[in-house]
């Protein structure tokens, strides 16, 4: 396969009027907003009727509701949830993570478990199907932004796909206290990550490196914005594979790994780090929801309402993370997190049942 990525796209353009002319004294909630809300244009009027239709429907639901699904199993339990309540998970999971541009898992799972007191098996499989969809969506935006690097994606989708299979499986043996311990320990580590982030920033870097200069079969490279890179494809594919089967174990994608992981250790620049690790989480998550899928922990009705949600959330949120300080947000979310870790380690904080 060729080498990808021969020329980069330009970071963004600036705004076409009105930038210049914008009202500097507008107060920073005002800002917020209007950033949130978007531009009059056809797209964004649909995005807003949706999420209009959406939070009516949320609201009906919760006051009144008119449709419930029952779910149960002889060994983990037996619940009734309300579908639609699906869209309230996605919308906050999706705000809340589009807004840092990642975690969007560590919110929605607790969200599924501690609002709509779903089994946790059950939280992790609807997740996954979710997850799976709306990760496709994005690794589509990608792929038309000729971003991702095929080639080292395809051997990493290979490998992840069997060790989130392998981590998933394992999953559906242990006992729900194991799995929310494991979940906390993961919701701390980004947590810690977060607040570390928020006190000492990282220094902005977004070019790649030559890892090796061989040729041949096994190895990928490109350019992009101008900056060379060049990879053995197998090493990023050991690499997911143990990536995939820990985070299989857990429900989520792995992302917030491997995309670093192909940027400092494998030379990607990080704008052909985040396509290429799209696809690849997308392989982790749907063999993770293949398995969960046949073993019956996943509400299909409920996943497919939160995926609307998701959509809708995920992109308002990141319109107001371009706005705000990331330094407060990741401060604000590093909070959040420890919160949701120690309520799943059984201590109460009034946030639901974990």
């Amino acid at each position: 396969m060729a080498d990808t990525n021969k020329t980069g796209a330009a970071a963004g353009a600036a705004p076409a009027n009105g930038a210049a002319d914008a009202d500097v004294t507008c107060s920073p909630f005002l800002t917020g907003i209007r950033a949130v809300l978007g531009e009059r244009t056809p797209g964004n009027m649909a995005l807003w009727a949706l999420t209009a239709v959406l939070l009516l429907a949320l609201v009906k639901e919760s006051v009144a509701p008119s449709w419930s699904v029952a779910w149960s199993h002889p060994n983990w339990g037996t619940v009734n949830v309300v579908p639609v309540l699906g869209i309230g998970v996605g919308m906050v999971a999706g705000f809340l993570g589009g807004m840092v541009g990642a975690f969007i898992s560590l919110f929605s799972v607790p969200l599924y478990t501690l609002w709509l007191g779903l089994p946790v098996k059950v939280a992790l499989g609807t997740n996954s199907l979710a997850s799976a969809v709306i990760g496709l969506m994005a690794a589509m935006v990608h792929l038309s932004k000729k971003t991702p690097n095929m080639k080292i994606a395809f051997p990493m989708m290979a490998t992840g796909f069997l060790g989130a299979g392998a981590g998933a499986y394992l999953s559906l043996g242990m006992t729900p206290e194991q799995l929310k311990m494991y979940f906390s320990v993961l919701v701390f580590g980004a947590a810690f990550w977060m607040l570390w982030r928020g006190i000492r920033p990282a220094p902005a870097k977004s070019g790649g490196f030559v890892a090796t200069e061989k040729q041949g079969l096994l190895y990928a490279g490109g350019e992009w914005g101008g900056v060379p890179y060049r990879t053995n494809i197998l090493f990023p594919a050991f690499g997911n594979f143990f990536i995939a089967a820990v985070t299989g174990i857990i429900g989520v994608g792995g992302g917030f790994l491997f995309t670093p992981m192909l940027h400092a250790a494998f030379g990607l620049p990080m704008m052909v780090a985040v396509g290429t690790g799209n696809f690849v989480k997308v392989a982790n998550i749907g063999s993770q929801f293949i398995v969960r899928g046949v073993a019956d922990t996943v509400i299909y009705q409920l996943a497919v309402f939160a995926m609307m949600g998701g959509y809708c959330g995920a992109n308002f949120g990141r319109r107001l993370g371009c706005v705000v300080d990331t330094r407060y947000l990741r401060l604000l979310f590093g909070i959040l997190l420890i919160f949701v870790g120690l309520q799943y380690m059984g201590i109460k904080l009034g946030l639901g049942s974990a």
